[in-house]
């Protein structure tokens, strides 16, 4: 089914590695759901290797999105 929208950005939460990352990409475009101009993907930035591969991150997904609370807690091991 075609809905005809435009604009939209799939937002995928703690994606730990890059592995991680990759399956993801591959299974939303096995659901047709593929990066482009009408469709962007983009990661939250919420655990502290987001952080630390973030250039490798950038090179999966079109943006970022800062999950500053969890980030917070995850880095300074807090609950």
């Amino acid at each position: 089914e075609t809905m005809g929208l435009t604009n939209l950005i799939c937002m995928i939460p703690f994606c730990r590695t890059l592995t991680e990352a990759d399956k993801v990409i591959e299974t939303m475009a096995e659901e047709g759901l593929v990066r482009g101009p009408d469709f962007q993907i983009y990661v939250m930035c919420e655990i502290p290797s987001n952080v630390i591969l973030a250039s490798e991150f950038a090179k999966r997904f079109d943006g970022f999105s800062i999950g500053s609370n969890d980030l917070t807690q995850l880095t300074l091991g807090v609950d």
